[in-house]
């Protein structure tokens, strides 16, 4: 699992969703940062990214 930020540049239109599944991020705990508005990935799955989006990936860590 990552544990450091990164920033995606978006290349095609889709859906969160897809992005999610082509990173293999399906079942990571992260946020997501979309115009500049932060997101859990299952709350927005089906908004649509645009070609030159940027998304930040910000895994969500946990500790006890």
């Amino acid at each position: 699992m990552k544990t450091s930020i990164e920033e995606i540049a978006v290349k095609a239109t889709m859906p969160i969703k897809a992005l999610m599944d082509e990173l293999q991020l399906t079942s990571v705990p992260i946020l997501l940062v979309v115009s500049e508005e932060f997101f859990y990935p299952d709350e927005i799955k089906d908004r649509r990214l645009k070609r030159g989006d940027r998304v930040t990936l910000i895994p969500v860590v946990a500790g006890g």
